[in-house]
């Protein structure tokens, strides 16, 4: 068991008494005593007990959320369909959970998954969730199961993103009917420490991100293209592609923080007084990263397909341009 140490830019935090029939008028005339004020100095200690409390909680989370990346492990929280079939062909042990929506789940899911519908839902089964076992997190293309990854490892789950999701990955793999099927799996009722203070800010996390107008925290390339057209200063775009890619092209303006174990400690190069749209190449290891600066108290969000390819999805599906100074 692990221990636990705008819209962007403007789109982009009288009581009834009941007498007693043989009282007399004098008694239910009389005033009762002025309630002694609390002292000044106790209200204020009060406050500042308060405030030390809400302190303490945000320093867990923040060094939870700076441990993701501290001791990032080899495989980055990320597996592919096939090598996950083996790892159930050779008898595993593991946890699946699919964050589809329940109707989409009932239509198919891998053999043994359980449903937690991205939102609220993954904050309230946190106790739920083991963390002892590997939990394996898909769900449509891998960018929301993502962020959902990072959120479970901050709370000391052992969890990876199946990579590209239910539509791009697992019905795409030769084979894949094998390892799937339409039957509900109930949720086993043993429960796992978690720290309150995560849980809250995880529960959070969940509420704005089912309330904010960017649902999911997915920032459209269209709506990018605009900011940056307008040359605007008001936010700022952070390539999480490795070094040698951002430098045959980038998004206009970007900054460039390799997703790689380590990199939280460039993530003081990345101003907090404003939002920030990261990108990668499919929107998975931005997915990641953002979940992980929320954690962390930046307003972030994760471009929607990622810099992608022509003729596909995200910035270049777009037909949007790159720039290489």
């Amino acid at each position: 068991m692990r221990k636990y140490i705008p819209v962007l830019l403007g789109l982009g935090m009288a009581v009834s008494l009941s007498a007693c029939a043989t009282k007399t008028v004098t008694e239910t005339t009389t005033a009762a005593p002025a309630t002694t004020a609390a002292p000044a100095e106790t209200k204020e200690e009060t406050t500042e007990a308060m405030a030390e409390t809400e302190a303490a909680k945000d320093d867990v989370v923040k060094a939870a959320a700076m441990d993701y990346f501290a001791n990032f492990p080899e495989d980055k929280h990320m597996i592919v369909v096939p090598d996950l079939f083996a790892k159930t062909d050779a008898g595993e042990e593991m946890v699946i959970i699919d964050i589809k929506k329940p109707e989409d789940y009932a239509q198919g899911h891998l053999k043994g998954a359980w449903n937690i519908p991205y939102g609220p839902a993954v904050a309230e089964s946190l106790a739920k969730i083991p963390d002892d076992v590997p939990v394996y997190v898909n769900c449509y293309t891998g960018q929301t199961s993502s962020q959902t990854v990072a959120l479970l490892n901050v709370a000391g789950k052992y969890a990876t993103n199946i990579q590209s999701g239910w539509k791009n990955g697992i019905s795409q793999t030769e084979g894949f009917e094998k390892y799937t099927d339409t039957e509900e799996v109930a949720i086993p009722d043993e429960t796992y420490e978690v720290d309150p203070a995560i849980v809250d800010a995880i529960a959070a996390y969940y509420k704005e991100a089912t309330s904010n107008p960017i649902a999911s925290f997915n920032f459209q390339p269209e709506a990018l293209k605009e900011l940056v057209d307008a040359e605007s200063d008001e936010y700022t775009i952070l390539s999480a592609r490795q070094a040698e890619d951002y430098a045959k092209g980038h998004i206009a303006g970007a900054i460039n923080i390799p997703f790689a174990k380590g990199m939280q400690e460039k993530f003081s190069e990345i101003p907090t007084d404003k939002p920030v749209v990261v990108y990668c190449y499919t929107g998975q290891t931005s997915s990641q990263t953002m979940a992980i600066l929320r954690m962390l108290g930046y307003e972030a969000y994760s471009l929607s397909g990622g810099m992608g390819k022509e003729g596909g999805a995200g910035w270049l599906g777009a037909g949007h341009p790159v720039v290489t100074d």
